[in-house]
């Protein structure tokens, strides 16, 4: 009878975590049109960020406050995680935008709408190193069997993908992938350039960096909102809003409070 209970509960228990996962992902569409839901994921400094108190901070908040304020919505912001789980729900409709320092490239185009609203053409990312880089690493082809930890479903995995000889270790995001660093578990971490500009204010004497060219197809133009492809709509009305708020400033006032 125990092991018939024992089972029975385990049956459930599955149950229960399969109908969870389904009720999350396949609610009917939740976005109003007097409110924008904005997934993000914190951990991503300078853009998204939680401060001492427990609040959201960063560049991609006070832009996606700006934008949700031109809309005429009110904001609504969900942490989801990773990058990963963004999509989903934005695929889903759980949300109605990714707003996260999301790198516009070739790539995402195809699966999604992007709108730029920040930073220009990236042609390179940055190999940071704790301390010192060794004497043999010239550049990215010396890192032949080494670790690099990386963002998963990042523009930066995508870009790393190309040296298979590379030992890569996924981070949950480039924080945890900084600490990855600072304690040697890691020989190097692969970031974009806002992020190690970042990085290295905070740590001047500590990380030293490589640069590594990008070939054309893993080219970044800028970071964008992403929208699902069938909401035209929400994309005109996005676009005219961002256009707005760089034509007023707002935008080149808040790289310079985020120095970006």
């Amino acid at each position: 009878m125990k092991k018939l209970l024992s089972a029975l509960g385990g049956i459930g228990m599955a149950v229960i975590f399969i109908f969870g996962f389904f009720f999350f992902f396949k609610q009917p569409q939740q976005c109003t049109e007097n409110i924008l839901i904005v997934g993000t994921a914190s951990g991503y400094a300078p853009f998204v960020s939680l401060n001492a108190q427990g609040e959201y901070e960063g560049f991609d908040i006070d832009f996606a406050k700006e934008l949700a304020q031109k809309l005429d919505k009110k904001l609504v912001i969900k942490d989801l995680g990773s990058m990963n789980t963004l999509f989903i729900a934005l695929d889903q409709k759980m949300i109605d935008v990714i707003i996260w320092g999301l790198s516009i490239t070739q790539k995402r185009l195809q699966k999604v709408d992007m709108i730029a609203y920040q930073g220009d053409t990236t042609t390179a990312y940055e190999l940071l190193f704790w301390k010192n880089i060794p004497d043999s690493i010239r550049s990215i082809d010396d890192m032949k069997e080494l670790t690099v930890a990386v963002e998963p479903g990042s523009s930066q995995e995508a870009a790393l993908d190309k040296f298979p000889f590379i030992n890569k270790k996924s981070m949950e995001n480039v924080t945890d992938a900084l600490l990855d660093l600072q304690y040697g578990k890691s020989d190097a971490i692969f970031v974009e350039p806002a992020v190690a500009k970042k990085f290295k204010q905070k740590f001047p004497n500590d990380l030293k960096s490589i640069s590594v060219p990008l070939s054309n197809e893993d080219y970044v133009f800028g970071v964008g909102v992403a929208i699902k492809k069938d909401r035209s709509s929400l994309t005109t009305d996005i676009k005219q809003a961002i256009d707005q708020l760089r034509s007023e400033g707002v935008i080149e006032r808040l790289e310079k409070k985020w120095e970006l």
